[in-house]
């Protein structure tokens, strides 16, 4: 005889696992959400139930508490969300098939799928919550988009499969944007078969995001308990669930230390992978800055740490000849956001004499002065013969004042470049090494000219 555990939503089983108890569900509780009573099962033999209760809201805390919040959970999205895939062919096909040949049809459609893939991540993730919502309130629909897969042993469907399902579904129901619906079950489908121990918390959080505060969760682990536990009393249930709920802790840490060192591999390879891989993570970083840019409640400190690890990443595709030495490193008068050690072999670095380069990001609203490029200045001088090459980093460019000057730090031997957003977003597209950008275009801009 089988036996299962279940993930409930105001009674309704929205989860089932087979003949085991999973450990992923633990997140979404804390211990002191355990309940034991005393009940009857199918066949009216007594029974001991043991489960966690909680509600949509109070879940919702317990993710924010173990770091997988709904802003966490945009922030990760963002990270993983795939452009122009099949979300984006759908938008393109209806685009065309809504206007006739005379009103120009790839050009309109062109717009629209630029428009689209502007939209911040948060909007995929709340198109695909009003889906959930509304496949839930339905007594008729037996699915809920996504959730309804997250077994234990199940898989999401493929991401086409996904996103086709989901932009039908959302259609049909109203969504406001189908199509932003449609991309977030492609991306997280492909991340489902990456890592499925980070995806289903991540859908989960969209899903009770979107459920009434007051919405009753439980974990039903009750013949998990009879059957594994041998469970017949209070006293033995309270044993059985320290046990799972111990189990189920080690076995999320076992978990995403795997995930953290089979990465760490592959970020480190000799064969070509590491770049491939800091590439791809400086693109997801990118999209991360996007999404940071139209949240109100991120701070000034967090876009810039946001905007430090892109440019980290991009120094990473370049191992072993840069190397990053310190990430914000501090001395009694000034912090400097990436110092770089330089290993570079070509004439035109090694001529320049800096074993050191110093790296300043910002990820301001306005465009960067002269004031901050003094600042930068400064730092250089200060170190010398270790020193004489400096990054600046704008996300939002930079004033004429300041490009102009940039010709007068060479006076002392030295040159800083200056970057901006778009800059970032060719050499991510185009996967180009920093230094060789730096060299052509970006010495042309320091030597005042046109990049």
């Amino acid at each position: 005889m089988g036996f299962d555990t279940y993930l409930e939503v105001d009674d309704d089983i929205v989860l089932m696992w087979r003949k085991h108890a999973s450990s992923t569900p633990r997140v979404l509780f804390r211990f002191e959400d355990l309940r034991i009573s005393s009940g009857v099962d199918v066949d009216d033999e007594p029974v001991v139930e043991v489960r966690f209760t909680t509600t949509a809201e109070q879940a919702l805390g317990n993710l924010e508490a173990a770091g997988l919040g709904w802003h966490a959970a945009v922030v990760a999205y963002a990270d993983v969300r795939l452009v122009g895939g099949y979300s984006s062919g759908l938008l393109v096909g209806s685009a065309i098939s809504k206007s006739s040949p005379d009103d120009g049809q790839e050009v309109a459609a062109e717009r629209e799928r630029a428009v689209f893939e502007a939209l911040p991540a948060e909007e995929d993730l709340r198109s695909l919550g009003q889906l959930m919502l509304s496949q839930w309130l339905d007594n008729t629909c037996e699915d809920i988009a996504l959730v309804s897969e997250l077994t234990y042993d199940g898989d999401l469907p493929v991401a086409r499969e996904a996103s086709f399902g989901v932009y039908r579904a959302a259609d049909e129901r109203g969504v406001t944007n189908p199509f932003a619906a449609a991309r977030a079950a492609e991306s997280l489908a492909l991340l489902d078969r990456i890592a499925p121990m980070l995806c289903w918390p991540l859908i989960l959080c969209v899903f009770l995001r979107h459920l009434p505060a007051d919405t009753k969760i439980e974990l039903v682990l009750t013949e998990d308990a009879a059957i594994t536990g041998e469970v017949h009393d209070t006293a033995s249930a309270v044993d059985y669930a320290t046990s799972y709920w111990a189990a189920a802790s080690d076995a999320l840490a076992s978990g995403a230390r795997t995930l953290e060192r089979l990465f760490a591999v592959l970020a480190s390879s000799d064969s070509g992978a590491g770049a491939e891989f800091w590439f791809a993570r400086a693109a997801d970083l990118l999209a991360r800055l996007r999404a940071l840019a139209t949240d109100e409640e991120v701070t000034t400190r967090a876009r810039g740490d946001a905007l430090e690890s892109l440019v980290d990443a991009l120094v990473h595709t370049e191992e072993p000849e840069l190397l990053v030495l310190e990430k914000n490193f501090r001395t009694t008068e000034v912090e400097i956001d990436l110092v770089v050690t330089n290993g570079l072999k070509d004439p035109f670095w090694i001529a320049l004499s800096s074993p050191l380069i110093l790296v300043e990001c910002k990820n301001w609203t306005e465009r960067v002065g002269v004031p901050e490029l003094r600042i930068l200045e400064s730092k250089i001088r200060d170190r010398g013969a270790l020193c004489r090459i400096g990054i600046f980093v704008s996300l939002s460019g930079f004033t004429k004042t300041f490009l102009d000057r940039l010709k007068a730090v060479q006076a002392d031997g030295g040159v800083i470049f200056a970057v901006d957003g778009e800059d970032l977003v060719r050499l991510i597209a185009e996967k180009r090494r920093l230094t060789d950008w730096l060299r052509e275009e970006g010495l042309r801009r320091s030597l005042g000219g046109r990049p």
